[in-house]
């Protein structure tokens, strides 16, 4: 059932590296269980607890591209990780990843 919530947005012509995805994660309301750690290319997943709604979906390593079509890109995790709190009641949230095939 929650693989069914996910939207890839990438094509086999895409320029993007072949183990490269981008997807989109419509996550229910409530935690998230991810630690999420600030880089220079942008905020990435740290770490995913074992009761994450996005346990087997994502992993560490994945670059957090968006939420809720807004650009995440430029954000540090404190950033993205106050956007998330603020709209952790929300039906669900748009979170949009890119996959660099897992760590």
């Amino acid at each position: 059932a929650v693989r069914s919530q996910l939207q890839r947005i990438s094509s086999p012509t895409s320029p993007m590296k072949s183990n490269q995805r981008e997807f989109d994660f419509y996550a229910p309301r409530g935690p998230l269980g991810i630690m999420i750690e600030s880089t220079s290319k942008g905020p990435i997943i740290h770490s995913i607890s074992r009761t994450s709604p996005l346990l087997g979906i994502i992993n560490r390593g994945d670059y957090i591209t968006g939420l809720d079509d807004l650009n995440t890109k430029g954000m540090t995790a404190a950033q993205l990780i106050h956007l998330i709190a603020q709209r952790s009641e929300q039906p669900q949230r748009k979170i949009s990843f890119l996959s660099c095939g897992g760590a």
